[in-house]
């Protein structure tokens, strides 16, 4: 394979070319990567950004290769921490080996072009992105850390990490449609002890806001700043400070699950910097509470009947796909009003994931069968994308 390749060698050989200047501030979308036909990526570079000094950066996978839009929820943690942030205009969901191709070219025109820090690369991105981002960091294991966002891994075994040594963050909105997966892959990163953690949030299947972004980069940071310093220092207690302020936040607002997902967190990553024995009597209260158990055990009925509903909603439709001529929208109909009667907002959250997963593999078929001029059939798919969503 090429990339593990070129990463022996890009990694410790920076720029000693003559580099274009780009205003800072500002994002330039279309770059052209060098050697190669017509593949281009956008560009940010913080106001802080100083083309002598070794800086950070961001990679950014963008599944529809929209490189402009990839970047914009990167820029506020971008200023921040001082991140030069890129993303193609060429990677997009589709083949791993296409992917990795463009990715090669992109990263041999970075690492010529501009001074990278070694050990401050990281890899973000949405959906089918978000699974590139995280073979690249596990294949190569060079980078510092993944923002993996609204998916986990690819499913291929080489791509799913074991042992590799980059921190692993998850972002996912709970209305998305891969967020049941974001919770496994947690529990499974958890029984590797890898260094990870997953925010969730009140979001569906789309790039997460900035103020998500900026969390992830928090968590990030603080996973440098415990590997250079052996004892808590001022930066340490500053996030510790804004992490509590969000828990306590979560319980004002009564998002008592966000709360608990927040303390989880804090426990983990300031164990033997701060003291976290409050914290840890504050959760324990945080759960006994009947508030809380209340909500949990809403959650925990709507995972258990999304999952149930899952697998026949899939089953189903994929027998449909087979014989569309054949496909019972009655059957469809009775099931979409079952779910539609069901009350409650973790109800509702799941009803939206399923519609939504349903709609997502209705119109990949309606796709494919535009593409092989099949009208007939393609009508039939959209009536079912009506009964889905019906205007």
């Amino acid at each position: 394979m090429k990339i593990p390749f070129l990463f022996l060698c890009i990694c410790f050989c920076f720029s000693t070319q003559a580099q274009t200047t780009f205003t800072k501030g500002i994002v330039h979308d279309s770059i052209p990567v060098s050697g190669t036909n017509g593949e281009t990526f956008a560009l940010y570079l913080p106001e802080k950004y100083n083309e002598a000094a070794l800086n950070s950066i961001v990679f950014i996978f963008e599944p529809a290769a929209r490189a402009a839009i990839g970047i914009q929820p990167f820029i506020n943690a971008s200023e921040k921490y001082g991140h030069i942030l890129v993303c193609s205009n060429n990677t997009r969901n589709g083949s791993y080996g296409r992917n990795f191709n463009i990715t090669d070219n992109l990263f041999d025109h970075i690492y010529t072009n501009f001074n990278i820090k070694q050990d401050e690369m990281y890899l973000s991105g949405f959906s089918g992105g978000s699974r590139l981002a995280s073979a690249i960091a596990t294949l190569t294991n060079k980078f510092t850390g993944v923002i993996a966002c609204g998916a986990g891994f690819s499913g291929t075994p080489i791509h799913i990490p074991t042992t590799q040594e980059y921190a692993y963050i998850g972002l996912c909105g709970d209305r998305d449609m891969n967020y049941r997966e974001m919770l496994k892959n947690k529990e499974y990163l958890d029984s590797k002890n890898f260094k990870s953690t997953l925010i969730t949030y009140d979001g569906d299947h789309s790039w997460p806001p900035s103020e998500q972004i900026s969390r992830a980069f928090d968590w990030l940071h603080l996973q440098k700043l415990k590997k250079t310093n052996p004892v808590a220092s001022e930066k340490v207690l500053t996030l510790y400070q804004s992490d509590y302020t969000r828990v306590e936040q979560f319980k004002m607002n009564g998002a008592l699950l966000y709360a608990s997902e927040q303390y989880e967190r804090m426990l983990k990553s300031y164990k033997g910097f701060v003291s976290v024995d409050s914290l840890a009597t504050q959760h324990r209260e945080l759960l006994n509470a009947k508030p809380y158990k209340k909500q949990s055990a809403s959650f925990d009925n709507s995972l258990k009947m999304e999952e149930k509903l899952s697998v026949k909603f899939i089953t189903q439709i994929t027998k449909d796909f087979i014989n569309p001529n054949k496909i019972d929208f009655g059957w469809w109909e009775r099931e979409f009003k079952k779910l539609n009667k069901k009350k409650g907002v973790d109800m509702q959250k799941m009803i939206y994931r399923l519609k939504f997963d349903l709609y997502v593999r209705g119109y990949s078929r309606k796709k494919a069968l535009q593409y092989n001029s099949n009208e007939e059939q393609v009508a039939i798919i959209e009536r079912f994308l009506k009964l889905l969503y019906p205007k």
